[in-house]
């Protein structure tokens, strides 16, 4: 009976856990810039073309591609968080930028860009920056407009395309740049062309854009090393959604090595407790289910490990091992916890 009501409550946890969004989960290494670009709106400097691109913008409530992409590159100083962005746009000609004071609410009545930067990654204290097509400018802290910082921003617009460079001082986010240090961003797209208006973003938010729980990430200057310890805080608050590192193949590929074997040694570690509690177990019916469970998990782990040996593995393969690994210690997290209630329900 016991072992029948502990495969019942697993069943309704593996439900649970679906039941979650799984949504992407997005990582940017980013890189301090030596020589900075000059804040002109043009993206030709040196210094964006050795940025990571990103060009995977979604529709703000459906995680498919926008059919017009954004394109974000990221970059630091001692001073600035810097963003480069093109907008492309088929239909420049019905682009109509208008001017505004600080902090008006009329920028996000046309072609505007929303930032939101989380320097603490503590999904609660963040900052939003939002620049319109003729490079005025609106920023608050959350949604307080109060907040006033020394932003800087230029705009160019092209014969298919409206570009963006935007500096974010550090000091009036109350931060400082340090290599492996993490924070939250997102970069939202209000592309508003008379009655047609479209919002999409980077990393994907569940209902609006002030969504710092799924924030993406930015790491500063770290080494692959550092993304793999970083693994559980990219999923702070629960999130099950795979992994999508950018930047050149070698790193990636090390990236997702390191939070491969970081998630294998937590995974091992929990099989470790759920096996002390299997010896403890008074009932042979759950004695027995939870080893076939163990045994299941163990060889799943055993051909991620297997896989992760093969140097050809590809980036996506990476992203889907990676979440089922993850998913393997939330699921084994649960049944530690369902083990001890059985085996406290048994003591009534």
């Amino acid at each position: 009976m016991r072992s029948l009501m502990l495969l019942t409550v697993l069943l309704c946890a593996t439900c649970t856990l679906a039941a979650g969004d799984d949504y992407e989960i997005k990582v940017y290494p980013c890189a301090r810039a030596d020589q900075p670009p000059v804040l002109d709106g043009d993206l030709s400097d040196a210094a964006w073309q050795s940025a990571p691109v990103v060009d995977e913008f979604t529709y703000h409530n459906n995680p498919e591609p926008v059919d017009v992409q954004t394109h974000l590159r990221v970059l630091y100083t001692d001073s600035d968080l810097l963003l480069g962005i093109r907008f492309d746009e088929p239909n420049m000609e019905k682009l109509t930028p208008v001017a505004h004071p600080r902090d008006s609410m009329g920028v996000f009545q046309g072609e505007a860009v929303e930032i939101f930067v989380a320097p603490g990654h503590d999904q609660q204290e963040y900052y939003q920056v939002a620049v319109n097509a003729a490079g005025s400018i609106y920023d608050s802290v959350r949604t307080d407009p109060s907040w006033s910082a020394h932003v800087r921003a230029a705009v160019k617009l092209l014969p298919d395309a409206w570009t963006l460079e935007v500096a974010i001082p550090w000091a009036d986010m109350g931060a400082r740049p340090v290599a492996g240090e993490l924070l939250g961003l997102n970069v939202c797209r209000d592309r508003y062309l008379g009655a047609n208006r479209t919002w999409s973003n980077w990393s994907q938010v569940a209902a609006n854009f002030h969504d710092p729980e799924r924030f993406g990430h930015i790491v500063l200057s770290p080494s692959a090393a550092r993304i793999g310890e970083l693994a559980d805080e990219f999923r702070r608050g629960g999130r099950v959604g795979p992994l999508v590192i950018y930047g050149p193949e070698a790193f990636v590929r090390a990236a997702y090595r390191a939070i491969g074997a970081e998630a294998v040694a937590q995974a091992e570690t929990l099989l470790q407790r759920l096996a002390a509690l299997q010896v403890a177990e008074a009932d042979a019916g759950t004695r027995e289910e939870l080893g076939r469970r163990m045994a299941g998990y163990r060889a799943e782990l055993g051909d991620f490990e297997l896989a992760a040996s093969d140097p050809a593995v590809q980036p996506e393969q990476w992203q889907q091992m990676n979440h089922r690994v993850a998913t393997i210690g939330d699921e084994l997290e649960t049944v530690i916890w369902e083990a001890r209630l059985a085996a406290l329900l048994s003591g009534l």
